[in-house]
């Protein structure tokens, strides 16, 4: 009887603990949806472009800004639209990464938005229903913008392919020598002098390894519980912090996380960087040459990176005494290809640099960031609807050559 006692006793403490615990997460669940502290992922894995947007999903993203993001049923940050065009419709499909994707900010204040706003009062497009549908996805390399497009965009009948070019890392994740080693992503290579797309990702035990059922579970499960986001965040930061390059902290004795890189601004002597630029400048032309044979026409938009548009010329002449020897390089060697390859190429950052100066504005960062640092903010978003909306104009009012 003693013995079955201690047992009820046992049972007991043990229930009474369990319980204490579960009224502690319930609580601590509870405080943070109250506070609204979330770290949602919004990425599923995919086997063709490494990953793409979860399908019918929505949180908010108050890390950098504060965008509420709707993400609907065809994995688009964007509102739903048909896939067969409407009569009378000019329709634009926008490829891109983050910038683009743009969680940062609300679906209202990005520049895709501004543009379907604003573009119908082009004399071109006179009578005309104007739709942007944004194909943006966070880490996107152009291989698969490129991929995006041949088997996703073209399924909606474009008439104009946008194609946004951050070259803050476009660069840099066309080439598997200079991306991160974890980089899960399809890479454009020259084979026996053929540029083929290889998908080796997919072989990779950590590709699998997310793509396992268990592992989809478990990130399911963390979509959903506040606290399993908070844990896996800071186990996130911790990983983060012990991967600080040595640039990376010298960089920050001119402006705390004002990230850039040397070989950017200037002409490659690294093979590296000379393969990587021949990857994306052969990555660029296809996607326009695929538009091309969509019977598209197609824009591709050079974006401002940070350095660019710092708005204090006495940090961009420390950026060139480190290096940095031209920091609209990268802009007119994109530039240069489009006049070869005979396609049409927009570069927003020396303008941006202008107004920057002029109203001493940072159309990059956040009240909850860096100034100057990071996406682009609703005024960075804003200005930038204005100038491609503009140059959009310009290209459907002026007869074709």
């Amino acid at each position: 009887m003693a013995k079955s006692s201690q047992n009820k006793q046992w049972l007991a403490n043990a229930l009474l603990v369990l319980g204490s615990l579960g009224f502690a997460v319930v609580v601590a669940e509870v405080a943070l949806r109250l506070m609204g502290v979330s770290y949602p992922s919004f990425y599923q894995v995919d086997p063709q472009r490494g990953h793409s947007l979860i399908p019918n999903f929505t949180a908010r993203w108050p890390h950098e800004g504060n965008g509420l993001v709707r993400i609907n049923a065809d994995s688009l940050r964007d509102r739903h639209y048909e896939k067969e065009k409407p009569a009378d419709t000019y329709r634009i499909v926008v490829l891109g990464d983050s910038f683009s994707e743009a969680i940062q900010v609300n679906e209202d204040e990005t520049y895709w938005n501004a543009i379907e706003t604003n573009l119908p009062s082009c004399p071109g497009l006179a009578g005309k229903t104007v739709e942007v549908i944004n194909f943006g996805v966070g880490d996107y390399g152009t291989a698969q913008e490129y991929l995006t497009l041949q088997y996703h965009a073209v399924e909606y009948e474009p008439d104009l392919v946008l194609l946004q070019i951050f070259t803050g890392n476009d660069i840099v994740n066309n080439s598997r020598q200079l991306s991160p080693g974890d980089r899960l992503a399809p890479f454009w290579e020259e084979v026996e002098g053929k540029w083929q797309m290889q998908f080796d990702f997919r072989e990779t035990s950590a590709y699998q390894r997310r793509d396992s059922t268990p592992r989809r579970l478990l990130y399911g499960l963390i979509n959903r519980v506040r606290l399993l986001q908070v844990l896996n965040e800071a186990k996130r930061q911790w990983v983060t912090q012990r991967t600080l390059t040595t640039q990376q902290e010298a960089n920050t004795d001119i402006i705390p996380a004002l990230d850039f890189d040397v070989n950017l601004y200037r002409e490659p002597t690294d093979p590296a960087w000379g393969q990587a630029w021949a990857a994306t400048e052969s990555l660029v032309t296809a996607i326009s040459q695929l538009s091309r044979e969509e019977n598209a026409d197609f824009l591709a938009v050079v974006i401002s990176n940070p350095p660019q548009v710092y708005p204090d010329r006495q940090v961009r002449e420390q950026l060139k005494q480190l290096g940095a020897e031209n920091l609209f390089y990268p802009d007119q060697r994109l530039a240069t290809l489009g006049q070869r390859e005979n396609f049409a190429v927009l570069t927003l950052a020396e303008t941006m640099q202008q107004k920057a100066d002029a109203e001493q504005t940072h159309w990059h960062g956040f009240d909850n960031t860096i100034p100057g640092v990071g996406h682009w903010n609703v005024q960075g978003h804003q200005l930038a609807g204005q100038l491609i909306g503009d140059r959009l104009c310009q290209m459907v009012t002026e007869p074709k050559k």
